[in-house]
Formats: structure tokens, sequence, C-alpha cells
């Protein structure tokens, strides 16, 4: 490498942060990947002997500029035979007198149009994941692809030493052409050649890379397009390399375990910013500590001049506290906030911060608070180690081991996710936004995760730093997140911990925002996150395992769906599915794709022959045939439909179940009046036998009793048929 390093350091010191082809040539020669033949000139320069080195007929001439990277684009790209190179070389020059040089080219002839023959192969380096490598469809279409194919057009892996090449290639888009996997395709290059191509620029990506720390320069990007494939082999036919000089991050504050311990179950805690004369938001948040059962012996308020409020004692500064608190919810305004924090931080008498007050870091003009305030957080550790803040702008936390809610919103405006749903999987919640958090926990209020944490701006503790520590807790099979921005290799640090959550079975639910520059910029001005690449994030985070939700509805879905799931493994893709309504089974079908992970497989004989007992016991063999999907029509009852079910169920034949409603029959019980019980006995079959099951119910809120009591058994409810084949479709694909 430290050929290349010179060649980095001689453009640097000429002014220069990119390399001209020829330069790109040298390099990926060095690491062993092929290109073609080349001599470079001046534009004065006499090229006749030069072609004679040259095989074949033809030659390409292109000019070398680090102003003009898109040569093609520009007409900087000429391909002509050689008895026509000089009057070509000779125009060129005129036509790009900025040009000091170009380059003569050996002609690769290939077919340009096979789909898959030109790749795209590229790497950057991340600022949340470090080196990533990119793979997609190539040549003068590739930007083409890319807008129409929108994210399936390329796929991208971290390129760690030890990354999964082979699946990462067997998985893209790319892959089925280059592969030949296509009706009629053939393979245009091995596997096995490709992974290895991949392998040498990750290698040369990781040493200029922040993940070297003898690295004098980062390469920025590196693009090989196209990346030709034929005849068994790879040569590159174009490069681009953006570099920079090492700048090291300074390492962040370091977050213990029993810092966050102390956040996530605290056995004491203190309030400060409570009035004693009026309902202000720390009395609020005192309130809510008191009434989540909380023991007040080991509960304080920070307030001189008072005994005690609402029950609770009080003592007039931190070096008075009688104990080490586990919790200090800090809630006070935000321009004494930073003090009352010093404060605290000197006293050693804290673990664990939540500082509710916003305004720091995220408004202009406040970075300068920003700062103070992280000085104080590092000088807090150096007394008491386990010093961690959660915050700024935080809205609080809910312990259910602790029986403990920090929240600063009222009960009577929300209902916090404090209890234990038997029904569903042990979960925890870890979000940014303390909004995201409360409008999806409301919307779905039977779901009560064991810990709900509003990170708010992250100056310290970070949701990738609670992710890692529950992970390793391994208390839940479920941990939902909600991130605005990963902060520098950050990226990395949680794709880690999702992978290791899959090993442990732990479901990982993600929705990143900052998607688009609109979107960076509003999350820029809500947390002061780094909002990171979305496409990145995606792609790496969902190999790792996560489920990347693809918008807030989606979210909410698989928050439910996953909450019941978690620990029920489909055993395979086939899918049961069940409605009284004909339009919902046709919807249910037609959702299913021909190319779909979801298999509607037709009962076995065994269990055909058992559903259409079943259904001629309750006179239904006239109006109903036995296939998959199966209208029972509106004429069957409860009983009968529980029955077919259970029969599905037990029946082995299918890893997963949906039941779909039109609940307006009056053959079920579908009615507060009616006491209905459906739901919940379906629900307890799908326990018992330790099956995924779905429903829907297709219908306004008058039927919200119905739906509700399927959910509070555990049961995802959905609002329409095919939108719950779309989330099956999602868990069997991530599986």
């Amino acid at each position: 490498m430290d050929f290349i390093n010179n060649m980095l350091r001689n453009a640097y010191a000429k002014g220069f942060k990119t390399l001209n082809e020829a330069d790109c040539y040298q390099i990926l020669r060095r690491i062993g990947i092929k290109t073609p033949q080349i001599k470079t000139a001046a534009a004065n320069d006499d090229i006749g002997k030069t072609l004679k080195d040259f095989p074949g007929e033809k030659i390409v001439i292109k000019i070398l500029s680090e102003k003009t990277l898109h040569k093609t684009d520009k007409g900087g790209v000429k391909i002509c035979t050689k008895d026509k190179a000089e009057q070509t070389f000779k125009a060129m020059a005129a036509a790009f007198p900025e040009a000091k040089s170009f380059m003569l080219t050996e002609f690769i002839d290939y077919p340009p149009f096979a789909l898959g023959r030109e790749i795209l192969l590229g790497a950057r380096l991340d600022e949340a994941f470090g080196p990533v490598i990119t793979l997609g469809f190539g040549g003068t279409d590739s930007e083409y692809f890319a807008k129409n194919l929108k994210e399936e057009v390329r796929t991208a892996l971290t390129a760690a030493l030890n990354a999964d090449f082979d699946s990462f290639i067997e998985n893209s888009l790319l892959w089925r052409y280059a592969g030949g996997k296509a009706r009629g395709g053939k393979p245009q290059i091995s596997k096995a050649a490709l992974s290895e191509t991949l392998q040498k620029l990750a290698g040369l990506m990781l040493h200029f890379s922040p993940l070297n720390k003898n690295a004098e320069f980062f390469i920025e990007e590196f693009e090989i397009n196209p990346l030709c494939a034929g005849g068994g082999k790879l040569t590159a036919l174009d490069g681009v390399l953006r570099f920079k000089k090492a700048e090291f991050a300074k390492s962040g504050h370091a977050v213990t375990e029993r810092g966050l311990q102390s956040l996530l179950n605290p056995k004491s805690a203190a309030v400060i910013g409570v009035s004693g004369k009026k309902m202000n938001m720390g009395r609020i948040i005192l309130n809510n500590i008191i009434k989540a059962g909380f023991n007040k012996e080991n509960l304080f308020v920070i307030k001189a001049g008072e005994r005690e409020i609402d029950g609770v004692k009080c003592v007039p500064d931190f070096n008075s506290l009688p104990q080490k608190i586990d919790a200090l919810i800090l809630s006070v305004p935000a321009g004494s906030a930073v003090q009352t924090l010093r404060d605290c931080a000197q006293s050693g008498k804290v673990n664990g911060v939540v500082l509710i007050s916003g305004g720091i870091g995220e408004k202009e003009g406040s970075a300068g608070l920003d700062l103070e305030l992280k000085e104080i957080i590092k000088e807090g550790k150096k007394t008491n180690p386990d010093f961690t803040l959660n915050g700024s702008n935080s809205l609080g936390l809910v312990s259910n081991p602790s029986n403990f809610n920090s929240l600063f919103i009222p009960t009577e405006k929300f209902t916090p996710p404090l209890g234990f749903n038997p029904s569903l999987a042990p979960s925890a919640f870890i979000s940014q936004s303390g909004a995201f958090m409360l409008a999806s926990l409301g919307k779905t209020e039977h779901v009560k995760p064991l810990y709900a944490v509003m990170t708010g701006n992250q100056q310290d503790a970070t949701v990738t730093d609670y992710a890692k520590y529950l992970i390793k807790e391994n208390k839940i099979k479920l941990l939902m997140l909600y991130i605005e921005g990963l902060k520098q290799n950050e990226g990395e640090a949680l794709r880690q911990a999702v992978s290791q959550a899959k090993k442990q079975g732990i479901k990982t639910l993600i929705y990143m925002a900052g998607r688009t520059p609109s979107g960076q910029k509003a999350v820029m001005g809500h947390t002061a996150s780094i909002a990171g690449n979305y496409f990145t994030a995606k792609k790496i985070l969902s190999q790792a395992g996560a489920f990347m939700a693809e918008n807030l509805e989606e979210f909410e879905d698989l928050c439910q769906s996953l909450s019941f799931c978690a620990g029920k493994e489909f055993k395979n893709n086939k899918v049961f599915m069940l409605s009284n309504a004909g339009f919902e089974t046709s919807a249910m079908a037609d959702s299913v794709k021909a190319d779909s992970q979801l298999n509607p497989a037709a009962p076995e004989d065994e269990l055909k022959n058992e559903i259409a007992s079943i259904l001629a016991r309750y006179g239904l063999s006239s109006l109903a045939d036995v296939r998959n999907p199966l209208d029972v029509t509106p004429m069957c009852p409860d009983a009968a439909a529980l029955e077919v079910m259970r029969a599905a169920v037990q029946s082995g034949q299918y890893g997963a179940v949906l039941f779909c409603t039109v609940p307006v029959s009056p053959a079920i019980k579908t009615l507060e009046a009616e006491d209905p019980s459906f739901l919940k006995e379906f629900a307890a079959a799908a326990r018992e036998y330790n099956i995924p099951a779905f429903a829907s119910v297709s219908a306004g809120a008058r039927y919200d009793y119905y739906r509700k009591t399927g959910q509070e058994n555990g049961l995802p409810v959905f609002d329409h048929a095919d939108k719950a084949v779309k989330i099956i479709e999602k868990l069997l694909k991530n599986n």
C-alpha cells in the first residue's frame, strides 16, 4: 500500500483531491484488479509509434483531467480505428485545451448491452458505517437504472474483513443477470471471481479509512464503472477516486453498563425543577413516578426551602442527598440546565440523568451550550465513571421492572405503557423522538415494553448504546428503534448489535428518519443528530437482520405483529387464509405475487377432509369449497370458523394462519354487547401451537371493541386483508 499512499501524497501536494483515470488504473492493478493496457500522451505528442504497442484494430482515447470526471458526457472519450487515431487525437486536444494529457487505452471488445455484463462497483467512506461497498448495474445507463429501479438496482455492504461477500452477491439484483439466473441468461462471471474482486476493493478501503489508525489519507469514494464481465474475467474500464487527508475523530464519552442500568432499572430517583405551588412540568413528572408505584422512600425532590412535596422528601442540593441516586430527572429551563448539570456532575451523587430541557445543540446559536454540556459530561465521568446522560430534549423514560414513569405527559393525556401483557413477547422501545414513541404506543396500547426510553439529542447515551446493553441483558425478544441519525462510526456498532440480536433470537424493528435532503434538514432541526445515508443504513441493517419499516404505518403494523410473533419462528412459508367474505379471499389471493415468499398452499388431503367435515357439520358444504384462501361465507358462525382455524393450526402443514372477517354478519359475535370471544380463542390456539397468527377486521369504529379484544390477547389485527398479507410477506422474507 506504500506505492498507493505515495500517489495520494503527491496528488495532495499538488492541490488535488481526486485522481485521474490513469492513476486509478495503477491502483487497481496494484490490488489485483485487471485493467486495459494504457499509455499516456501529452497534447502535442506524436502517437503513431505508441499505437503499434496495442493489440487489435481499435483504440480508445480519453482526456485526463481531475476537473472532468464524467468524460463520456463531455465528449472526452472516443473509440476509433488505429488509422483514424491521430486525427481523432488532434481534434480532442483542440476541444479540451485544459487537458494536459490524454490516455490511450486498449479497446476491450464486449457486447455492451448485455444486462449484467456492465457492473457498477463502488466504495465510499460512510460516516456512520465506515467503508461501504456498493454493487449494481453499470455503464452509461447506470444513473437511469438507479432513478427508475430505485433501491433494487444496487445494494450495499460494510467492507469489514469478515464480510459475507458471497451472500451479498447472491442477494443482489445484478447477480440475477451477471450470474445467468434470469430466464435464457448466460453467466458472465463466476461468483468466486466477483467476490474476490469485492474483497480486494474492501481491503483497499479498509487500509485508507479511520479503521487504520496509521492512515495518512482516507479514500472517500472509489467508483469503477463499468467493471466489464465476460469470458470469466472482470476488467475495469473506468475509475474515479476522491480522497482527503486523514482526520481521526476524538473518541466519545464511554457509557458504562452500570450507568445504563441505573437509567433503565432505577432503584432510587430524584427530580429537580418541581414547583411547590403549581402543576409545572417537574411536578407532573413527580406525580407520574408516584402513580407508577415507585417506592417513595427512595424518591427525592431537590428543592431548597421545602420539606416535602406531594409526600416526597425535599433536599436543598445534590450534596444533601442521603444516598447515591440511580436516576435524576432534570426538568429546568435550558438557560439554567447547564449549570444545574454541572453541580450534579461535580457532586458525584448521581449515576444517570434524564435531561428534559430542550434547545441545546438543536437550535441555531446553541452550539456553544452543546459543547459546554459535553465537557460537563466528560468531567462528570472523571468523578463518577458511571455518570450517564440521557438527553437533552428527552421526553423521559418508562421502566416496568422498576415501576418508574418519568414522562412529563399527564396520564389523562396519555396512558403510559405500564404493566405487562402476557400474550406478547417482552420488548423494549428506544427512540430519539419522544413524540414518535408516544404516537406509536398510543395506537398500540396493548404493547407494553419493559423499557420505553426517549434519548433526545444523545449528547451522551445513544440509541445504539441502549440497544447493545439490552441485547446483552437478553431479557427481551423484540427491540424497537426510532433513529434520526447515526453519529460517526455508530452505524457499524449498530450493525453488530443487530446481528448479535438475531443470533440470540431477538427481533429488531427500525424506523429511520432523514431519508431525503429535506428530511435530513428537518431531522437536524429537531434533534442534534447526524442524519445518515438512508439507503446505506437500510441495506446494511436489513442484511444484519433488522426489519426496516418503510413508513410510520408499517412501523406500527410490524410493532404489533412482531410483539406477538417474536419467539414464534415460521416453520415454513405456507399460510392458511380464511374469510367470511368473497371479496377478501380475492384480495388475499391477489396480494400474493408470483415471486412471493408467501405460499397459499392448498390443504393436503387429511386436512382438506377434516375441513370439509367441519363445514358439513355446520351446513356450509353447499356454500363453500375447501381451498386456500377459504371463503366460508357470511353464514359461517364463530364456532365453525374456530374449528377450521384450529384444524389448520394443529395440522402442522402451515407456518402461519390468517383470519379475516367482515364483522357485520349476524352469524358471528362482534359487538361489545355480544361478548365476542372468537379472536381471543383464535389467539390462544396460535399460542398453544406456537404458530404466528394474524387477523383482519374490515369495518369502521363500531367494531373497535372486537379489534381490541384480539389485540389485548396479542393478536395482530389489521383493517384490511391485503395489508395483513403484505406484513406476513415481510415477516417471511426476514424469517
